[in-house]
């Protein structure tokens, strides 16, 4: 195994940070979960999913640290998320629309990474939701509707990974992430000057957000059903530099191997809806059980989540777990192969090397 093979290995399957969080993991399970068992109960499954993906997105950007910065950060995601939500909704049934959408919401959240890594996770979660709810038909629930349950999901998601964090010393929240105080108060500044100063964040913003905005105008034309999966794909792998995108493809593919595997042989073995409920609690309550230790356990536990959200709803058996890995395979291979052709132009970081706004995990 050459050096550069080995790098690539070590840093996609690292340890960010040992043992698991019970606490966390409980939390984020009530709220991904809870919202989904209630919508499947009173047969309402548009709100049920709207719900999870609400308390799903606004708890995973809630960062361990001082009560402020949960707050802080929490509701922002919360907030930026559902408006992010609302415009995809709104535009959903056009696909020159949503491409214009996306390609300026992308942008200006991948210049969140200018702010920090809660920044960069923040700016993460709010262009996937974007994809995501983009690709959802919102029927029978109106713009209004979506918009409200994924908020009150939100705000219960926040409160839960506030309390279940508030154990956590603030020294383990990376030593560079700025105070949000600091955030406050220099964001809009520091956003703007972002793409005055920062050729590399400036190149790599425009990148994703082109990429994403093109591939979601060829799947909407094209007519897929979940053909949201590719810009999604290309969404968490794409990065600024190659080393970095090359160790989020690597994470991507081995995570969406291992959660399609497991979401295959339990629509093959059963169509209970109730059971998928269950087997969609535990998976969130592993992924935020694990989710310090590193991202590839995000990845393995986030496509299983989001896979039965979506079966528990809508059952398509073994299928829909097939088209899943199709779909984010041809996500990964695009992504690496515009980053590779785009590379030899555009202004990026040396190899390996890691600017202060990407601690490894914002993405």
């Amino acid at each position: 195994m050459s050096e550069a093979t080995g790098t690539l290995w070590s840093d996609a399957f690292r340890v960010e940070r040992a043992g698991i969080d019970p606490l966390a993991g409980l939390a984020g399970a009530i709220a991904t979960c809870g919202p989904l068992a209630l919508g499947v109960a009173f047969n309402e499954p548009a709100i049920g999913v709207a719900g999870c993906f609400g308390g799903l997105n606004a708890a995973l950007g809630v960062p361990r640290g001082p009560l402020r910065e949960r707050l802080g950060w929490g509701i922002a995601a919360a907030l930026l998320c559902t408006l992010s939500v609302t415009i995809a909704t709104a535009v959903q049934d056009s696909a020159v629309a949503s491409a214009v959408a996306v390609l300026v919401i992308v942008a200006l959240a991948t210049a969140l990474r200018s702010l920090g890594p809660d920044g960069g996770l923040t700016g993460f979660v709010i262009g996937a939701i974007f994809t995501i709810t983009n690709g959802i038909p919102a029927a029978p629930l109106s713009i209004g509707e979506r918009s409200m349950w994924f908020l009150a999901a939100s705000a219960v998601g926040v409160a839960l990974m506030v309390l279940a964090y508030s154990g956590d010393h603030p020294l383990n929240r990376s030593a560079t992430a700025p105070a949000l105080s600091d955030v406050l108060r220099t964001g809009a500044g520091k956003l703007r000057d972002t793409f005055a100063h920062d050729a590399v964040l400036r190149a790599h913003a425009l990148r994703l957000a082109t990429v994403v905005a093109v591939t979601t105008l060829g799947y909407k034309l094209l007519d897929l059903e979940h053909g949201y999966w590719i810009p999604l794909t290309i969404l968490a792998v794409l990065q600024p530099d190659e080393h970095a995108s090359r160790v989020r493809a690597l994470q991507r593919a081995a995570g969406t191997l291992v959660g399609t595997i497991g979401i295959a042989l339990l629509t093959i073995s059963t169509g209970s809806q109730w059971l998928m409920v269950a087997a969609q609690g535990l998976c969130a309550f592993g992924l935020f059980a694990l989710f310090a230790r590193g991202y590839f356990w995000l990845v393995v536990l986030l496509t299983p989540t989001a896979l039965l959200t979506i079966s528990a709803v809508d059952y398509q058996g073994a299928d829909i777990a097939l088209e899943r890995a199709l779909t984010s395979g041809a996500g990964i291979l695009i992504g690496l192969a515009i980053g590779e052709l785009v590379w030899r132009v555009a202004p990026q970081l040396p190899s390996g090397a890691r600017p202060w706004h990407d601690d490894g995990r914002s993405t």
